[in-house]
């Protein structure tokens, strides 16, 4: 894609939410343009949420905004649903929001991969890959808070 420009990304991996675990990791900007990775878990629903926030590159960023734009990963969304389907049990996602260029006018977009979804094994390669690349980008943590 021309002029690809990464908004914000978000990801949430698969767990068993019976006992209202909640697991979410954001790649977003603060106030002043810079990116940083928040990571909110809950184990149970009596246990308060911790809210990480750790520090993220911007070359680092760079890179993973390379990696989604030339690796075509949005494509993923466009997979057919699959009839895979678990009670009790939260599915992993992506979501990302990106402009890019499209004959000389920026366009927004949104993106969601889903766990229900038929994908072949390189998907599921480049889904492992987006994976790796996106946790990857947690620097030295900043900030962890509690919430109730």
């Amino acid at each position: 894609m021309k002029g690809f420009k990464l908004l914000e990304f978000e990801y949430s991996p698969g767990y068993c939410d019976m006992l209202g675990a909640g697991h979410r990791s954001e790649l977003k900007r603060d106030g002043d343009g810079n990116w940083f990775v928040e990571c909110r878990d809950r184990e149970v629903h009596s246990s308060p949420t911790v809210v990480t926030r750790y520090e993220a590159a911007p070359d680092a960023v760079l890179e993973f905004e390379k990696f989604i734009d030339k690796s075509r990963v949005a494509s993923l969304s466009k997979r057919p649903k699959s009839d895979d389907f678990v009670t009790d049990y939260s599915p992993w996602s992506y979501y990302f929001e990106y402009e890019k260029t499209v004959l000389g006018k920026t366009v927004k977009e949104r993106c969601g991969i889903y766990e229900y979804r038929k994908y072949s094994r390189s998907d599921f390669e480049l889904i492992d890959e987006l994976t790796r690349r996106f946790n990857a980008l947690r620097g030295r943590v900043l900030s962890e808070q509690t919430e109730d």
